[in-house]
């Protein structure tokens, strides 16, 4: 675990100081490396175009890019200690014509040519020139036209031959692609997770495709789309979802649920009089002379009564 570049501030309260330090996974011939001379950096990334953390080796023959995966919660216990930062970090190759390709194509805007040290200079990153020492100089001759020969050459961006240089990157991608049995048309999935072997086979078209698409994740965006026309890519054209919201509800007045339709129309209305039966007990009563009675109300207001006849 390589240390990491800058101090690390004491947590309020913690008994010892958290290490300054990472989780990397390295290719064994680095891991082994014996000089000590393995050094982390910072280069201009061609596609964004800002600072990334890079490796060079001992022998400053072979530079790796740095790529950091994080997730929340996530902490490393390293020993009988806790490392609180749980990014792990992967390290591997890659062709340092990719980080070339910048300088070149931005010193091209003069037209003319330039010895190789003089366009890989970058004061805001200065060790990109340690990339030279990365670089065969035969290799140079694949994105570039060289004037001179021995140790005094020339160099000047060459765009046509880029694409070509490119095209055959792509190509050697989709070879291992295919190779490897990675489904690329639903995203990168090797086959034996899926759920069925008789799944739709990817065609020569779409490892390209797929293909493409990882080697832009080295250049700009330019240069990619001209990639893309200069072997025929076809990109696949994004649908556009129409969302078709429901018609707005009628607004709820009370808690009680409404019926949604009137049913009460359907209802047959019957103009009879209805023949209502009376009981033994009604008719009797019926007959008997109410004349003199009072009404049972009456017998439940004795206050008012005597109200009464005090005044």
């Amino acid at each position: 675990m390589p240390p990491r570049r800058g101090g690390g501030e004491k947590g309020k309260g913690s008994s010892s100081e958290e290490k300054d330090q990472w989780v990397v996974v390295v290719p064994d011939s680095v891991a082994e490396s014996q000089d000590g001379g393995t050094t982390f950096v910072k280069l201009l990334h061609p596609k964004t175009e800002k600072g990334a953390m890079f490796l060079f080796s001992d022998d400053d023959q072979q530079v790796l890019e740095v790529v950091a995966f994080q997730e929340e919660f996530r902490s490393w216990f390293i020993g009988e200690s806790v490392q609180q930062d749980g990014s792990l970090h992967m390290v591997t190759p890659v062709d340092p014509l990719f980080l070339v390709l910048p300088y070149l194509v931005k010193a091209y805007e003069s037209g003319m040519y330039m010895p190789i040290d003089q366009l890989v200079s970058d004061e805001q990153y200065p060790d990109c020139i340690r990339l030279l020492s990365c670089v065969n100089p035969s290799d140079l001759e694949h994105i570039c036209d060289v004037k001179g020969s021995g140790d005094v050459r020339a160099y000047r961006y060459n765009e046509e031959w880029t694409l070509e240089w490119l095209k055959q990157k792509v190509e050697q991608v989709a070879d291992k692609l295919s190779d490897s049995s990675v489904r690329v048309a639903g995203g990168a999935q090797l086959l034996t997770f899926t759920h069925s072997l008789k799944s739709e086979q990817a065609s020569r078209d779409d490892y390209l495709r797929y293909a493409c698409g990882l080697v832009s994740d080295y250049i700009s965006t330019d240069l990619s789309k001209e990639l893309t026309q200069h072997m025929g890519i076809k990109l696949p054209e994004k649908k556009e979802v129409k969302c078709t919201e429901p018609p707005a509800k009628k607004a709820k007045l009370s808690d009680i649920p409404e019926a949604a339709e009137d049913y009460s129309k359907f209802a047959v209305k019957d103009d009879k009089p209805k023949n209502t039966k009376m009981t033994a007990a009604q008719r009797a009563l019926s007959k008997v002379d109410k004349s003199g009675m009072k009404s049972i109300s009456s017998f439940f207001s004795p206050k008012t009564a005597a109200k009464n006849k005090k005044k």
